[in-house]
């Protein structure tokens, strides 16, 4: 059995095969088919300041609003089921463990990252992202003790994920089907009960 421990995210699957978000930003820009009107978008935002710095300071602040965990999207959506709720009521004081299989189901996500610019201590502007995610799950099979979800163990998964400025695809992943290799444990995460 595999076991998984390092936390994947959001930035590691938009980001996988670009050693940079700003190398990844810089060739959407300059061979995306709306590259003109994203440049002229950013330029618009941030008036008077060149481009390079500012695709470099975007790109780094939305490397760290990228770090979220995406088994936290998933516990939170799974958090609705039935199924798992009452499984964590039973295990939540006992040394037992429940699995707890979930249909073939899709979890939609929506988040707003944001950079803020800002000049000699100054607030320029503020630059909203809105990152969609789609991530398509079947044959999974969760693993609850303690009260929480442990582990998934089972399953595929397809993933697709679109950044975009204003109304511009920045960065765009689609990835699987992929098979949940073993089990993957997931980070403290309850249901409420």
């Amino acid at each position: 059995m595999t076991t998984t421990d390092e936390p994947l995210t959001l930035r590691t699957l938009l980001l996988a095969g670009a050693t940079s978000l700003s190398e990844r930003l810089a060739t959407s820009l300059e061979a995306g088919d709306d590259a003109e009107e994203i440049k002229a978008a950013i330029t618009n935002a941030v008036p008077g300041i060149p481009l390079g710095p500012v695709i470099e300071g975007i790109s780094k602040q939305l490397q760290q609003a990228l770090d979220v965990p995406v088994w936290s999207i998933l516990t939170a959506a799974w958090d609705r089921s039935r199924e798992l709720r009452s499984a964590i009521r039973k295990t939540r004081d006992s040394t037992a463990s429940v699995l707890v299989p979930l249909f073939a189901h899709t979890i939609t996500s929506e988040h707003r990252p944001y950079v803020d610019v800002v000049v000699n201590d100054a607030p320029v502007a503020r630059l909203v992202f809105l990152l969609k995610l789609s991530l398509q799950i079947d044959g999974v099979v969760l693993r609850v003790a303690g009260g929480r979800m442990t582990d998934v163990m089972s399953g595929t998964a397809k993933l697709k994920a679109t950044l975009l400025f204003s109304d511009f695809v920045l960065l765009e992943k689609t990835l699987g089907p992929v098979g949940i290799p073993g089990s993957i444990a997931l980070t403290p995460a309850t249901a409420a009960a």
